[in-house]
């Protein structure tokens, strides 16, 4: 495989940011993390992979041997399983043959698993296999994956698992590993797994990271588990992300989140965020889903924001307003001032309102700050608004033509 720039990051120094980002919290005497091994009671010596007969046994000790059958039998029995329709079953299933087969069947039973051409649409249960495989020898399992040229997902999957239990390890063992992709899998992996403990860590470790897909990917793996901690937390962590561009990109992913769960709570959010460009984009994103839980809440929320985020908020809270009520959004609009940064609003508005209430839509494009924008929604609106009601629209820009430009009054008017 070709190096790739990302695979890059993974040095030494790296490593040490992790380790960094291990001890960031603010504790004096952090539990050690290591990798929690699962264990089971070895399978007696009748015992089949069937579904009418198999089922699930106790977790004691770990399996060294099996009496599952030769290589062919047990892929034979695997593939009962993965023939049961009821995923419940099937993933119970699936559990109990993991927690059976010996440690030394493992390798063989991933390969057939990929080898079968299985794993796009048993994804689930072959993860279930692969993180049994990490749990009892990661560093065979990564070293597998990597001489057999395993798909991206598959990386990430391993990567992830042996992260989320043991991440100085997990780091150690594929700092030199290349990718031929644009986007490092194992560095997916790796930050993601991270992330499920310690969000902060993943983002520390990150941080020396070169700017690139790679980047952008792995700290969205981190945002599920930044939101779930609430919006506090949230505020705190984003902050201390260090590139301006990389924080917005992030800003924006993490608001359609926190917005999804609690839109108020969100809203509040954004209050604290101190970067002006990140707190606007986020804005946006989070008055959509805002305006549709309170609408009148969302509007008073966007009022009292700074001037730079209330054009934004703006623009959300208006599309939801011109739906209820257009004639109530083009007031609102007007009585927000005459700051060329609406425009994002009005123009949201006029797209709005232009099918449904064409006349309202036309009588406020004049408040649009650019004569080129307005022209394009003259002509737009009016020639729908022909389609539809070819008198109407003739007749308002006859009665209009004063307001409206030469050219589009040429072109709508007949005989002008």
């Amino acid at each position: 495989m070709t190096k790739t720039t990302q695979g890059a990051l993974l040095i030494t120094s790296w490593i040490i940011a992790l380790m960094i980002g291990l001890g960031i919290r603010k504790r004096k005497n952090p539990p050690p993390i290591s990798i929690e091994t699962k264990t089971t009671i070895a399978p007696s010596k009748n015992t089949q992979i069937r579904k009418q007969t198999f089922t699930p046994g106790n977790s004691q000790r770990k399996v060294t041997t099996s009496n599952l059958g030769t290589h062919q039998e047990m892929m034979e029995s695997l593939a009962e399983v993965l023939n049961i329709s009821n995923r419940r079953e099937r993933t119970r299933l699936v559990l109990d043959f993991s927690d059976q087969i010996a440690s030394t069947d493992l390798e063989g039973i991933i390969a057939g698993f990929r080898e079968a051409g299985w794993v796009e649409y048993n994804r689930n249960e072959f993860a279930i296999l692969l993180s049994t495989w990490i749990d009892r020898d990661p560093a065979a399992a990564i070293s597998y994956l990597n001489q057999s040229n395993a798909d991206g997902w598959t990386r990430k999957t391993a990567t992830s698992a042996w992260a989320s239990a043991n991440p100085a390890a997990a780091a150690a063992a594929i700092k030199d590993l290349e990718d031929a992709g644009q986007i490092n899998d194992w560095v997916i992996g790796l930050i993601e797994g991270i992330a499920r403990n310690d969000p902060d860590a993943a983002l520390h470790t990150l941080q020396d990271t070169p700017a690139g897909k790679t980047k952008d990917k792995a700290i969205h793996t981190i945002i599920p588990e930044v939101a779930i901690r609430g919006t506090d937390f949230a505020s705190q962590w984003l902050e201390n992300i260090e590139e301006p561009k990389l924080q917005r990109n992030t800003a924006t992913r993490l608001a359609q989140t926190l917005a999804d769960r609690d839109p108020e709570s969100a809203a509040h959010w954004i209050e604290t965020i101190t970067h002006p460009e990140t707190r606007k984009d986020a804005s946006e994103i989070v008055s959509a889903t805002y305006a549709k839980h309170d609408l009148q809440a969302a509007k008073v929320w966007a009022e009292n924001l700074p001037q730079d985020t209330m054009t934004e908020a703006a623009e959300g809270v208006v599309k939801e307003l011109a739906k209820a009520n257009p004639a109530e959004a083009a007031q609102w609009l007007l009585e927000l001032g005459d700051d060329p940064t609406l425009d994002g609003a009005r123009t949201n508005f006029l797209k709005e309102v232009s099918k449904e209430a064409p006349e309202i839509a036309l009588e406020n494009i004049p408040t649009l700050s650019r004569q080129n924008e307005q022209k394009k929604h003259y002509s737009q609106i009016l020639n729908d608004w022909k389609k539809s009601d070819h008198k109407a629209a003739i007749k308002w820009a006859r009665e209009n033509r004063e307001t409206l430009p030469p050219e589009i009054a040429t072109t709508i008017i007949p005989g002008e």
